[in-house]
């Protein structure tokens, strides 16, 4: 069903008013349009593709204007085109909307909108006339006659965002972060990513840069590098709970509690905004200090501890408490923590059991064999608990990804052999960071690619060798993956001493029982709904133990949904609707941000090299090996971001759940 009366995409004129062969975008999914929140018919749809209208009552003028009311508050005012023309336009469609269209100037307004499309210096200015200009040329009735209509007859919602935006699992508004740096305001810029998560250092030092991938700047040139301004920005504030000293409230002893467990990326974040909204959160720790894989997973030289430590302290600083050495299933149970008088739980356990090869007669407990999690938690301890831990000989590492990475990292720091680091496809395939392939270059590491282990050798109960053979890939059609298929008579053998098993990681499901009352999905992880709501009422579950292995922004991001789903729960008895993650949702199944030209018309401007401790600087030693930009450096950096922000806004039928004051300030 097509459900479009008419509106104006990618500046063709769809108009199905008087037809019986509708028509509509062939690219758009315009059922995904029809509601907004489950029995809340979309109006109108606005944003910078265009305009489209889905109920014949409505009225074109008095989206607009909520559109541009939008505008007219996130204007940076650097621009005269952007300053001066939202408010014309604003003041223009209010008069619409008020019943005087006909005392508008429309044809002062079409070329004020003209000069902001074509010489404004950001998004805003550039992208909010598109909507309108299309309804002036295709449509102008819908608007020199518009009816006069109630301000509150309808509900809306407007969200800010930009392709790094909607890429980011966190939804931070990047360009608003980068903006303080370019006026010399780190602590400025910390306090947007705040508003997200307190790990802002560590994230900026490992983050994995989905937001660099969309960045719109690779069309001209590179992207900008906004995880390592995220650093400078985390660096250059200082320690992070200095920032909380004051916001610590006086809880009220009504107030619901929540037990929080596993102090990962996941938990700590679903406790940090927990304790800003005012509940009481305590944090159940299987180890001796929070963190999670990010505290015993991610190597010193990428994510120095003493900082991670630094913004874990967040939590107790907003009056979070740290319960250490407390293991689910074997210290507590869910069950226990319901009688103790806990209102809500959320699950972060991780996925802390590592995966061995699984080869025919595989001996894990030979002498040299280890799997990727136990080898890394042996380096940790090495490197900050003072628990000696050398390798002697050659290391061979099994795996592409960056856990697979740290491990051959970490050994050549510890071994006095070679490092090979096998993996079954090629170099463009390996899931890794192509930072961190290259790093492990320039430190000798011996790549062996299309390459797949077939035995373990091994003598008197040690490893002596890794048995492989080469891989050839097809391709297959449909798929970005080809098969991989062996090619036989090329066994070769890896001498070693030390094998490591960097292959993947799984759930310890023995911390659950069949009292708990959480199932699990066909993947073996905690089976959560969209909101991260278990099987048991009360109970909800995110990051690693939800997921599967992922990312330090994915688990970030997963425990300030869950926040966000717990506070519904204690507040409504339910969980709802989320009018932020709806509009997300609209961006991407409507790939909203995709440009039929991408072409950048601005000077280029090259991407800073940062700077790193050279390859010999590296042995023998943990020691940070990303160096920071210097002030002038990020600002210079900063300077090359493009603000592409968009505007997308969406009129109701009914009113939008938790939409109290009907427009969103911000891009999250």
């Amino acid at each position: 069903m097509n459900p479009l009366i008419f509106g104006v995409w990618d500046g063709r004129f769809y108009d199905n008013r008087s037809t019986f062969s509708p028509v509509a975008p062939d690219d758009l999914p315009l059922e995904q349009f029809s509601q907004f929140n489950p029995g809340n018919p979309i109006m109108t749809f606005v944003c910078d593709r265009g305009f489209l209208v889905m109920d014949r009552r409505a009225n074109l003028a008095f989206s607009l204007w909520r559109y541009y009311q939008r505008a007219v508050r996130e204007t940076c005012g650097k621009c005269t085109p952007c300053r001066v023309g939202v408010l014309v336009i604003a003041e223009a469609l209010e008069k619409a909307v008020k019943g005087h269209a006909s005392e508008v100037d429309w044809d002062y307004v079409k070329s004020v909108a003209t000069q902001m499309k074509e010489t404004s210096l950001c998004g805003i200015g550039q992208t909010t006339p598109v909507a309108l200009l299309g309804a002036l040329e295709f449509c102008p009735e819908e608007l020199l006659q518009a009816q006069a209509v109630a301000e509150n007859v309808y509900d809306y919602y407007t969200v800010m965002s930009a392709p790094c935006v909607e890429a980011c699992p966190a939804h931070v508004d990047v360009p608003r972060y980068i903006d303080y740096i370019k006026a010399g305001e780190p602590e400025m810029s910390s306090a947007v990513l705040l508003r997200h998560y307190p790990l802002v250092g560590s994230c900026g030092r490992v983050c994995v840069r989905y937001c660099e991938k969309a960045c719109r700047r690779q069309y001209l040139d590179s992207p900008v590098d906004i995880k390592n301004l995220k650093r400078y920005a985390a660096d250059a504030t200082g320690p992070m709970e200095n920032l909380f000293h004051q916001a610590r409230r006086e809880t009220n002893p009504m107030s619901p509690k929540v037990a929080v467990i596993g102090a990962g990326p996941a938990g700590i974040n679903c406790a940090y905004h927990l304790l800003l909204q005012g509940y009481k959160v305590d944090i159940f720790e299987a180890n001796r200090h929070a963190g999670g894989m990010a505290q015993v997973g991610i190597p010193q030289y990428r994510l120095p501890k003493g900082l991670l430590e630094s913004e874990t302290d967040v939590i107790e600083e907003l009056g979070g408490r740290y319960f250490y050495h407390q293991r689910l299933g074997y210290d507590f149970s869910i069950a226990d923590l319901f009688k103790r008088g806990y209102n809500a739980i959320f699950l972060g356990v991780g996925c802390s059991k590592g995966m061995y090869l699984g080869l025919d007669n595989e001996d894990t407990s030979l002498t040299g064999y280890f799997n990727g999690i136990d080898f890394l938690q042996k380096v940790e301890r090495a490197v900050t608990g003072n628990k000696p831990f050398k390798l002697t000989g050659d290391v061979v590492v099994v795996g592409g990804g960056n856990v697979a990475m740290d491990c051959a990292r970490s050994a050549a720091r510890l071994t006095d052999g070679k490092v090979h680091v096998v993996y079954r496809r090629t170099e463009e395939g390996m899931p890794a960071d192509h930072e961190e392939v290259v790093a492990a270059k320039e430190e000798g590491i011996v790549f062996h690619f299309l390459s797949v282990q077939k035995e373990i050798l091994s003598e008197d109960g040690k490893v002596t060798g890794l048995k492989i053979a080469k891989m050839r890939e097809e391709k297959v059609p449909g798929s970005k993956r080809g098969k991989l298929i062996e090619i036989e008579g090329t066994d070769t053998v890896l001498p070693c001493t030390n094998l490591i098993a960097a292959i993947g990681q799984r759930l310890d499901q023995e911390v659950l029982c069949d009292d708990d009352g959480i199932m699990f999905d066909k993947r073996g992880n905690i089976s959560v709904s969209e909101a991260l709501a278990t099987t048991r009422p009360g109970v909800f579950a995110g990051g690693d133990a939800a997921t599967g292995p992922t990312t330090l922004i994915d688990g970030l991001a997963q425990g300030q949904i869950a926040a966000q789903s717990i506070n519904e729960y204690l507040t409504r008895g339910s969980v709802g609707f989320v009018a932020r993650r709806r509009m997300g949702e609209l961006i991407k199944k409507g790939d909203l941000m995709k440009e039929k030209d991408p072409r950048i018309d601005l000077c280029k401007a090259p991407r800073h090299k940062l700077s790193t401790l050279s390859a010999q600087d590296r042995k023998g030693n943990f020691e940070e090996v990303d160096l920071p930009m210097t002030e002038n450096e990020a600002i210079e950096e900063a300077n090359r971001c493009m603000r592409c922000y968009r505007i997308y806004g969406v009129v109701t039928q009914l009113p939008i759940p938790g939409n109290v004051t009907h427009i969103q300030n911000q891009a999250v």
